[in-house]
């Protein structure tokens, strides 16, 4: 079937113009999202982390850092995707378990910095990255994820390889060889769920796909066809044998993965919106506050279980995949955002108490398997033994189930206004609106730095 270089060939065609307005208005949208969460994840611990490493291994000038300075290409793309993720708070695929803009735009940016190019190449280089990155993770959908394979991280890598190739210009033979490399630099395990490497998934996504193009650019080699046979990258990523290479090519470039796109109203796995949006519309339209709450029974997709391991979590990090956690912030807030997913709120006696009302349980095709599983029941029990009952089939901002848009700007300046401040955040959130304007990158990267070192 040829996938490698029909996906190839997409990536070192595509052009602004090929993609519909509607397309990237919603690439803005998902843009603007994925940098205000960068913002906020560059101070966070994980971004502390990262930019004391990029620092001192990955120094340079030629690509920005968000809510830092600059550093090498590979170094800003490492750093900006796991700023991304650092706190699980950037959008999803609704189909599909990926995080796609996390690993993508930061390739896509460091590209067009290094190629010279405008807002609209790094718009189309995202676009290209996550159709590569929607595309390749269906494809390999469900074997490779349910064998402990964290896609954001591993498909991920393509749609930046494909990203890094569109903005750097890259012909479709190059891009062929860049996919091959990205391919043996392709890894990441659900089991480093809840840890600071989870976020380093996305980072080393990004960066391993602008490594790959910058080697393909450079002549370096692979193999040009690494999706197809029998020990290519789709044979040897899903044990079960449900490779589909029609994934990866049928209505390709008539149909746009970013419309799949899902942006999270929590800073928590995704897993756990639909049962934390239906706790919260309990407890308002009931009026329940934390004493009046005796219990509550959620009820999840089966797939949940390999994700919400931390029923007991330690720090705020495991708190992003327990689902007693998640709850329990509703119950006390009636929301949960950056403010509650800290440590000390983990460890507050009465977090904890609220915690200890809530019950899980599991069932298979909860609601028919439908996008991924993503649903929730929930059963809530007053004190004076009032029983409630909401279900929520699809998470909170995906496209079958949006927020507004209130709710997503409120987000935006949560995240991005303590890193930069209020002025500069509205300056960021302008560029980007008009990203496909002259001169909108460069007020995008001036008002979204600090000018400091990585």
């Amino acid at each position: 079937m040829a996938e490698t270089r029909t996906l190839a060939e997409f990536a070192a065609t595509a052009s602004f113009d090929d993609i519909p307005t509607d397309v990237v208005e919603r690439a803005k949208r998902a843009i603007r999202d994925y940098v205000g969460v960068a913002l906020y994840g560059s101070q966070h611990d994980v971004g502390e982390r990262i930019s004391s490493y990029v620092d001192g291994c990955l120094p340079g000038r030629d690509a920005a850092v968000l809510g830092r300075g600059t550093a090498s290409p590979p170094g800003a793309a490492l750093a900006n995707g796991a700023f991304g993720h650092a706190i699980d708070y950037d959008d999803t695929f609704e189909s599909i378990v990926i995080h796609p803009t996390s690993p993508v735009f930061p390739a896509a940016l460091a590209g067009a910095q290094v190629a010279g190019g405008t807002g609209r190449d790094a718009l189309t280089a995202y676009v290209v990255g996550v159709e590569a990155a929607f595309r390749t993770g269906h494809a390999t959908y469900p074997s490779h994820y349910d064998n402990g394979w964290h896609s954001t991280g591993t498909v991920g890598t393509f749609g930046a390889a494909a990203a890094a190739s569109s903005a750097l210009g890259l012909t479709t033979e190059e891009t062929e060889q860049a996919y091959g490399i990205a391919a043996s630099c392709s890894s990441s395990l659900k089991k480093n769920f809840g840890t600071m490497t989870k976020p380093l998934h996305a980072g080393h996504a990004a960066q391993m796909g602008v490594r790959a193009a910058t080697l393909a650019d450079a002549g370096f080699t692979a193999d040009g066809a690494v999706f197809e046979g029998e020990i290519g990258y789709g044979g040897v990523m899903t044990p079960g044998g449900e490779y589909d290479p029609a994934e990866i090519t049928d209505d390709l470039g008539e149909t746009w993965a970013v419309d799949d796109i899902g942006f999270k109203p929590y800073p928590s796995g995704v897993i756990t919106h639909a049962a934390m949006d239906a706790v919260r519309e309990l407890v308002e339209r009931e009026n329940l506050a934390p004493d009046d709450v005796e219990s509550v029974r959620v009820a999840l997709d089966d797939a949940a279980s390999e994700m919400l391991i931390h029923a007991d979590p330690d720090d705020a990090l495991q708190a992003k995949f327990s689902i007693e956690f998640c709850l329990a912030a509703i119950l006390r807030e009636r929301d949960a955002g950056v403010r509650e997913f800290s440590d000390e709120y983990v460890a507050d006696p009465r977090t904890r108490e609220e915690m200890a009302k809530v019950e899980r349980e599991f069932e298979p095709n909860l609601f028919g398997g439908e996008f991924a599983g993503y649903g929730a029941r929930v059963s809530l029990t007053t004190t004076d033994g009032e029983r409630h009952v909401a279900v929520e089939k699809h998470a909170p901002g995906s496209p079958n189930n949006p927020v507004s848009d209130d709710r997503l700007d409120a987000k935006f300046f949560e995240c991005a206004e303590p890193t930069v401040g209020r002025e500069r955040a509205d300056a960021v959130a302008s560029a980007i609106d008009d990203l496909d304007a002259d001169g909108a990158l460069d007020r995008l990267l001036e008002n979204a730095t600090s000018g400091s070192g990585a």
